[in-house]
């Protein structure tokens, strides 16, 4: 008994025809718009054959709070390119980072959603143990 994964991030956003193609531009599957009572929503999966979580929900609604910083981070690959893409798409973004601790090499920025909201997208890359304990 306990928490086995994370089951879906609801994002509050003014209008879902504007935040749909974003989301979409991320690699994200949207199942469609959903009416809702009141209102209407748009839920993403992570991938085809995601096996219904985790997910992405986007909720429609007159009333939306942007934080001037990232409340999650979208796991991904190829995070250079994918910079490249939404940067001539025209999306808000902030300058590449990398960095690197003991366990893993990091290449990460931020990206604005069409209200505002701030997502971090990031590529993780394991660092050979065998590797670190050789440059130790």
């Amino acid at each position: 008994m306990g928490v086995q994964s994370l089951g879906s991030v609801f994002v509050r956003v003014t209008n879902l025809e504007n935040s749909i193609p974003f989301y979409s531009a991320l690699g994200l599957h949207c199942r469609g718009i959903e009416n809702w009572d009141p209102g209407r929503g748009a839920t993403f999966f992570f991938a085809l054959d995601h096996g219904g979580w985790p997910l992405l929900t986007l909720v429609e609604s007159e009333q939306v709070q942007v934080l001037d910083y990232h409340t999650y981070c979208l796991n991904s690959t190829n995070v250079r390119e994918m910079y490249r893409d939404l940067e001539l798409s025209g999306y808000k973004l902030k300058p590449i980072e990398e960095w690197t601790s003991p366990w893993n090499h990091h290449v990460m920025f931020d990206v604005c959603d069409p209200d505002g909201h701030v997502i971090n997208i990031i590529e993780v890359t394991p660092i050979n143990a065998e590797a670190r304990e050789l440059s130790s």
